[in-house]
C-alpha cells in the first residue's frame, strides 16, 4: 500500500500532464508549430511529422529521417496554412535532426535557449499542432550528455506517442532546447531530446556539396554564407542538372547581388542551353547591379564567340558582336586574358596578322606560353609566313627544359611538320623522335612511315628501316608499308628480307605495281632471272614504266 502511494507520488513529480492549464507563454509557441509533410519525386507522401520555426523569416526544424529521399516538402502551421519549403540548410543522421527554410516572408518563431537545460531543470513538451487537447507534458530532465563540446543531448524519463516526434521540448522561460525523440529500443520507458541549438547551427559549406546527408535530401540546399564557400559549393555541385544549376546560381545572385560570379554563371549556363535572350538579360542585370563590368563583358564575349561561328543566324549574335564585347572588357581593364580571347576572335573572323599581333602581346605578358606561342605561329601560318612561324615555334618549344614532358607535344609535332614543309628533314625527325617519347596518345603506324620517309630523305637508313618495321607491326596489312620495307631491305642489300616483303605486298594487293617491280628487282638480285622477268612483266603490264625500262635493258 505504502510503495504504491509512494510511485504514485514520484510519478506525479516527475510527470505533469497539463490538460487545460497551459504554460503562459503556450499560445505564442503555437503559432509557431507546424505539421511537415514531405513527398517523393512521384508526388507520393512519404511521411508526416513535426517541426517548428525558429526565425521569424522561415527558418525551421524537424527530424532528418522525414525528408530522406524527398524531393519535396512543405509545411501547415496551426491556422491550416500551407507553405513550401524552400531550401535545406542542413542535416545530420546521426542526431536525426534537420535544418530548412520555408518560403514565408513573416512568422512567429521559438527563441532557443541561450542556456542548456541541466538535470532537475523542468521541462515541457509541447503537444502536435494536431491535438486539439492542447495538453503538454511536463517533466524534468534526468541527464544531460555532451556532443561536439557544446552541445547538450537531454535524456527524459517519459514515453510519448510516436506522432510527438520532433515536437518542440520548452524550458520554464518559454525557450525551445531540444526537439523531442523516441528511444530507439522496445520498452525503454526514456525518451530523448536533442539540442535545438545544435540543430539550428548545421549549415552548408563548400564541401557540403559531397554531404551524404544532404545528398540524401533531394530538395535543393541553401548555399553558404560566404561569397566564395557559395561558389565552390555550386562548382562542386556540378552542371548534369542543369535545372538544379539555374536554381543555384539565382540563389547566389540574390544573397551576393555585387558578385560578378554569379551573373556570369547563370548567363553562360543560358546561353550553353540556347536560351539566349535571357543569357542577354542576365548580363545585363549584372551591369545594372555595378559588378564588375569588364569580366560580365569577357563573359558575354566568350559564350558568343562558342556559338555564333555554327548558330549566328539563329541566335543573332555574331563574331563582330563577340568582337565588340571584348574590347570593350579590355578597354575598362587590359588583363592579357583579354587580349588572348580577342586573338581567337580576330583568327576566326580570318584577321591573321591581327590575331597574330594580340597573340604575341599576350606572350609579352605574364600568361606567357607555349600554347600562346602556337597560337601566334598558327596565324603566321595562315599568313604563308613559314619562317615567322617557325621562330615563334622555337618560342614555343623553349618553354620546356629536357626532358620533355607530355605538355610539350603539340609544340614538337608542329614544329617537325613546318621543318618538313621546308625540307629541313634531319631537324624533323629529331623533333619526332622526342614527340615519340611525350605523345599523350599511342602513336599509329602512320606515324611511323611518315618518320621513316623523312628519315630516308636525309639519308638516317638505319631509322628508316626501324621504323617502317614498326609501321608494318602495327599494320601488317597495309601493301605500301610492305614495299617500301622490301625496297629499303633491298638497298641495305638484305635481298632474302626484301624478297619477303615484297611478296607479302603483292599478296596484299595484287595490282600494285610499284610491288611487282620491287619483287622483280629483289629477284634478280639473287640470280632468279625467269621470276624476276615475270615479276617485271606483270609491274609494267599495271603500267610502270621503270619496269619497262628495266625489261627493254
Amino acid at each position: 500500500m505504502y510503495r504504491r502511494i509512494l510511485f504514485s507520488l514520484i510519478f506525479f513529480a516527475t510527470v505533469l500532464a497539463v490538460m487545460g492549464q497551459q504554460p503562459k507563454w503556450y499560445k505564442k509557441a503555437r503559432k509557431a508549430q507546424l505539421t511537415v509533410l514531405t513527398y517523393d519525386s512521384q508526388g507520393q507522401l512519404l511521411h508526416s511529422t513535426n517541426g517548428f520555426f525558429i526565425s521569424p523569416d522561415g527558418q525551421a526544424l524537424s527530424d532528418y529521417a522525414s525528408f530522406r529521399h524527398a524531393s519535396r516538402a512543405v509545411v501547415v502551421d496551426e491556422g491550416g496554412r500551407q507553405y513550401d519549403v524552400k531550401r535545406i540548410c542542413g542535416a545530420s543522421s546521426l542526431y536525426d535532426v534537420v535544418c530548412f527554410k520555408v518560403d514565408i516572408k513573416k512568422t512567429e518563431s521559438l527563441a532557443i535557449a541561450a542556456t542548456a537545460s541541466v538535470a532537475g531543470d523542468v521541462v515541457t513538451v509541447l503537444p502536435y499542432i494536431s491535438n486539439k487537447s492542447g495538453a503538454c507534458t511536463q517533466t524534468t530532465v534526468s541527464e544531460v550528455q555532451v556532443f561536439n563540446e557544446q552541445f547538450p543531448y537531454y535524456t527524459l524519463p517519459i514515453t510519448l506517442a510516436e506522432n510527438n516526434l520532433s515536437c518542440p521540448v520548452m524550458n520554464e522561460q518559454g525557450e525551445v532546447v531540444g526537439l523531442w525523440q523516441m528511444s530507439a529500443t522496445r520498452g525503454d520507458e526514456k525518451s530523448y531530446a536533442v539540442s535545438a541549438a545544435f540543430a539550428a547551427s548545421l549549415s552548408t559549406t563548400a564541401l557540403s556539396a559531397n554531404n551524404n546527408d544532404l545528398r540524401e535530401i533531394l530538395i535543393p540546399k541553401a548555399l553558404p554564407a560566404d561569397a566564395a564557400q557559395a561558389s565552390s559549393f555550386i562548382y562542386l555541385t556540378g552542371t548534369r542538372d542543369t535545372s538544379l544549376y539555374l536554381t543555384y546560381v539565382s540563389d547566389f545572385i540574390e544573397l551576393f547581388p555585387n558578385e560578378t560570379n554569379g551573373y556570369t554563371m547563370k548567363a553562360e549556363m543560358l546561353a550553353a542551353m540556347g536560351r539566349y535572350a535571357e543569357a542577354d538579360a542576365v548580363w545585363n542585370e549584372g551591369l545594372k547591379a555595378h559588378a564588375a563590368a569588364d569580366e560580365l563583358h569577357y563573359s558575354r564575349s566568350r559564350s558568343i564567340y562558342a556559338v555564333a561561328q555554327d548558330t549566328a543566324s539563329r541566335t543573332g549574335w555574331t563574331l563582330d558582336d563577340a568582337l565588340t564585347e571584348i574590347v570593350t572588357a579590355k578597354d575598362i581593364n587590359p588583363l592579357p586574358l583579354y587580349t588572348a580571347l580577342e586573338g581567337h576572335i580576330l583568327y576566326a573572323l580570318q584577321r591573321y596578322a591581327d590575331a597574330s599581333e594580340r597573340f604575341e602581346q599576350v606572350c609579352a605578358s605574364n600568361l606567357r606560353s607555349a600554347e600562346q606561342f602556337l597560337y601566334a605561329a598558327q596565324c603566321r601560318q595562315m599568313m604563308a609566313d613559314t619562317l615567322g612561324s617557325l621562330a615563334l615555334q622555337d618560342s614555343a618549344v623553349a618553354c620546356f627544359t629536357k626532358p620533355y614532358r607530355t605538355d610539350a607535344a603539340p609544340a614538337l609535332l608542329m614544329r617537325a611538320t613546318t621543318y618538313l614543309s621546308l625540307h629541313r628533314y634531319r631537324e624533323a625527325v629529331g623533333d619526332l623522335l622526342e614527340y615519340e617519347y611525350v605523345s599523350p596518345n599511342p602513336l599509329n603506324a602512320n606515324f611511323y612511315y611518315q618518320r621513316s620517309q623523312a628519315a630516308l630523305k636525309c639519308r638516317m637508313f638505319q631509322q628508316a628501316l626501324s621504323d617502317l618495321e614498326q609501321a608494318v607491326r602495327k599494320d601488317n596489312g597495309e601493301p605500301l608499308f610492305q614495299a617500301e620495307l622490301a625496297a629499303l631491305h633491298y638497298r641495305f642489300g638484305n635481298y632474302e628480307e626484301a624478297e619477303l616483303a615484297a611478296r607479302k605486298a603483292v599478296a596484299l594487293d595484287a595490282e600494285f605495281a610499284d610491288a611487282h617491280r620491287i619483287l622483280g628487282v629483289c629477284l634478280k638480285a639473287q640470280g632468279k632471272d625467269d621470276e624476276s622477268k615475270a615479276s617485271l612483266q606483270r609491274a609494267a603490264e599495271l603500267g610502270d614504266e621503270m619496269a619497262r625500262q628495266m625489261l627493254a635493258q
